[in-house]
């Protein structure tokens, strides 16, 4: 019996927010809705990674994720592990692989520069797009690229609809 196994493109908004809490000063209504997303996201990474799934990243995303998690205080050598554990797990896809695509993609939508790497990806292999941004989100849907936005749906359905890719 043949197993199906999903293709998964996780944006860095999914893997940042998974790792970080938000900023307690933000104003109460925006703090609880990016808690909520914050658990959501982590609920998302810790089924992706019990479950079988191919896990896709753009290697350009790497340098996304590094700007990011430095911006919010994380050491060097934090960050530095976190970039070598999404190099193990993940399947990471060079630029030069994506380049027409994501030249296509943003002659099209004209989303911003790590967006359209991440929308060609999900395109070429065919995967599901994970993402926290709604920008990027209406640009890959537009583009008929399956796409979750998790501040938008409830954590049941992000699993439901996760559970229901993963046929092992």
């Amino acid at each position: 019996m043949r197993e199906e196994v999903a293709n998964i493109v996780l944006d860095t908004t999914v893997i940042v927010k998974s790792l970080l809490k938000p900023a307690k000063h933000l104003p109460r209504n925006v703090y609880d809705r990016e808690l909520s997303t914050h658990k959501k996201c982590r609920t998302i990474t810790r089924l992706l990674k019990k479950n079988r799934y191919f896990i896709y990243f753009p290697r350009a995303g790497l340098v996304e994720v590094v700007a990011v998690l430095r911006r919010n205080s994380l050491s060097r050598d934090m960050v530095s592990d976190i970039v070598s554990t999404i190099e193990r797990t993940f399947i990471v896809v060079n630029e030069d692989l994506l380049f027409n695509k994501a030249v296509e993609v943003a002659l099209l939508e004209a989303p911003s520069g790590f967006d359209t790497y991440f929308i060609a990806l999900a395109f070429n292999v065919k995967a599901l797009l994970l993402t926290d941004d709604e920008s990027m989100a209406i640009h890959a849907r537009n583009l008929n690229v399956e796409t979750i936005l998790v501040k938008a749906i409830s954590e049941e359905e992000i699993l439901k609809e996760l559970s229901g890719r993963n046929k092992s």
